[in-house]
């Protein structure tokens, strides 16, 4: 009797799952859009299959079936898929009316900090809370320091040449952003750069957090379980190494509100943190920002474990976006002889003696230069996935049709930054399309740093430390790729770029 009942329960479940996918397929409001039948009954399945199973897989399917049906797939129960830069355009503009998806953001971020939220209200709060810590005319203050650091990095570089051994361009990349970014946010820099094999336990962590990165969109539920039961106790149902990175970075956090007392920024600090300023390391602006209520209209300190959370995403985003844009960078460079030169000449007619140091200020206005990081922005997209916003109450008119409230579409910058209509041979690498009378229009369209309320709020930073690290290396060195291949440098989409293999070389002086 135990087993007919469970026999029956069984196959009701099965006639409801196939009465289910029947109508997902072929009577769902999306039902009309071309795409993946699979996605069409079930997300979870099919981005496990592409994502995890296939390892980061997705966004080139993703891609693949934008050019066999068109501009717009459907790839999930309730998502769209969209290739057409114009659409882009109206979903990030200024005064969009659509929001992040928070099934896709509180599963690869935490809730609450400057990534996370999904709401415009407490989003706008908190982006006028953290956005004096990373203005430009702060980046202009913190150029200097930006500098020293580079310094420190050339000097790595000058004893591998002197030692004629290979370096390690991967770690040396997260080491030197890793070491900016953590001065900013945290007030004491990490020392990576000078560490052997720029070793740092917080990088690894990072890299292996990325590795499951997508096991929690895939499966939200079981993602939010372990992530409240990881937050709550040290109990961890899977392992989950972003969280090793921010109970190691909780440790920084309370010594810092500790010693500094940065509710009250400004005020002069107790005795005991005096002592303790030297060993700790210097002020952060943006502890203190965000734990002045005033910082803002409408803005509340956040606790512990909230102020953790924010520099947790800050960190990520600031040391591995940019890490992987200098890694692209430099392999691109190195490996096209043409294009390396005319760096190199343009550098040597703005610094002709090694001696001058190639500053902020000045390498900034190279035209060169410029067009090559801009290429390698579009080309190497660090963050190249999907950026999911839902439709708001008034719903949108796409093509003429009517999408209803709550349907989800996704866009993704590495598409995005080749679209035909847009880029004129999308797959070469060409710094030179930065110098035409289009350069404008091509700005327009660059999805890297996203657009509108969104826009990447780093983005000032992020080009400050490119410009300095890279006028400094291709001035003094020449570097070889060191058993480090095209193949290497495949890449697949874990919510961050992860290239096949680390990027070794060989690094050579220049002597004028």
């Amino acid at each position: 009797m135990i087993d007919r009942a469970l026999l029956l329960s069984l196959s009701a479940l099965v006639c409801v799952w196939v009465f289910q996918a029947i109508y997902r397929i072929y009577f769902h409001p999306l039902s009309k859009y071309p795409g993946s039948k699979v996605a069409a009954v079930s997300d979870s399945w099919w981005e496990f299959y592409w994502n995890y199973y296939r390892n980061g897989e997705l966004l080139f399917e993703i891609d693949r079936l934008h050019k066999r049906y068109g501009p717009v797939i459907r790839v999930g129960v309730n998502t769209l898929h969209i290739s057409d830069p114009e659409v882009y355009q109206d979903l990030v503009r200024t005064n969009s009316s659509f929001t992040k998806d928070p099934h896709f953001y509180l599963n690869i971020s935490f809730p609450g900090t400057l990534i996370g939220e999904t709401n415009p209200a407490k989003h706008r709060v908190r982006r006028k809370v953290l956005a004096p810590a990373l203005s430009g005319s702060r980046v202009q203050e913190l150029a200097p320091a930006i500098l020293t650091k580079t310094k420190q990095l050339i000097k790595r570089f000058e004893e591998v040449a002197d030692r004629k051994s290979p370096i390690c361009i991967t770690a040396a990349a997260k080491a030197f952003t890793m070491d900016i970014i953590s001065k900013i946010v945290l007030g004491q820099e990490l020392g990576c750069v000078t560490e052997p094999n720029f070793r740092n336990q917080l990088t690894e962590y990072l890299e292996a957090g990325f590795k499951i990165g997508w096991v929690g969109t895939a499966f939200p539920t079981i993602s939010s379980i372990a992530l409240k039961a990881a937050s709550m106790t040290s109990f961890v149902l899977f392992p989950m190494p972003l969280f090793s990175f921010k109970r190691a970075c909780l440790n920084i956090t309370g010594r810092y509100l500790e010693t500094f007392n940065p509710h009250q920024a400004g005020s002069q600090l107790s005795s005991a943190a005096r002592q303790l300023q030297k060993s700790y390391g210097e002020r952060s602006a943006v502890i203190d920002m965000l734990m002045d209520p005033n910082s803002a209209k409408d803005h509340q300190a956040p606790n512990l474990e909230e102020l953790n959370d924010e520099l947790v995403m800050l960190l990520t985003a600031g040391n591995d976006t940019t890490s992987t844009a200098i890694i692209y960078g430099l392999y691109q460079v190195y490996t096209r002889p043409a294009i390396y030169n005319r760096i190199f000449r343009e550098l040597t007619e703005e610094f002709p003696s090694l001696e001058e140091d190639i500053t902020y200020e000045r390498v900034r206005k190279l035209p060169y230069l410029t067009a090559t990081i801009k290429e390698i922005l579009r080309a190497g997209c660090p963050l190249p996935g999907r950026l999911p916003r839902t439709v708001p109450q008034e719903g949108y008119r796409l093509y003429g049709n009517y999408l209803k409230p709550g349907v989800n579409i996704q866009m993704s910058p590495y598409i995005l930054n080749r679209h035909p209509d847009v880029w004129d041979k999308p797959d070469e690498f060409i710094p030179e399309r930065w110098l035409t009378d289009d350069v404008a229009r091509l700005d327009r369209y660059l999805a890297t740093f996203n657009k509108g309320a969104r826009q990447c709020l780093g983005r000032e930073l992020a080009w400050c430390e490119m410009w300095v690290v890279f006028g400094n290396i291709f001035r003094r060195f020449q570097i070889t790729p060191y058993n480090t291949t095209d193949k290497d440098m495949e890449w697949k989409d874990l919510i961050l770029v992860a290239y096949k293999n680390k990027f070794y070389a060989t690094v050579e002086k220049k002597l004028t």
